[in-house]
């Protein structure tokens, strides 16, 4: 395996699926100094090839160019910031106890939310 002293500045994939809403069906995809510079057919991508630094046979992968995922569910952690956390109550009773409690210091809200109860305790 030799060493690489920089990054291949245009690198071509090819032979994958490449999920892109600009071509729902794309299989190939140009990326150039970090950033997708094409997106398209195994067909169309030919064309590229010989200005390219480096060629990557996907061999059927799925490529999600730009693709992030800030998957944090803000409101599920705004809920359990101010919600009633159930996760540490040894049984039934002592759940609804702690219900009760929270409900009678809150007679003007008229949703709870609670979280973290487990019945299979």
């Amino acid at each position: 395996m030799s060493e690489r002293t920089a990054e291949p500045q245009t690198v071509l994939l090819r032979r994958g699926e490449v999920h892109s809403p600009a071509d729902p069906f794309a299989t190939a995809m140009v990326v150039e100094a970090g950033h997708v510079a094409w997106v398209g057919s195994e067909g169309a991508a030919d064309a590229f090839a010989d200005g390219v630094d480096e060629v990557v046979d996907l061999d059927g992968a799925l490529v999600t160019p730009a693709f992030t995922d800030a998957h944090v569910h803000t409101t599920a952690t705004g809920l359990a910031l101010t919600g009633l956390d159930l996760s540490d109550a040894p049984s039934l009773e002592a759940a609804l106890a702690r219900v009760r409690d929270f409900a009678a210091a809150r007679p003007d809200d008229r949703v709870l939310l609670g979280h973290g109860w487990d019945a299979a305790r």
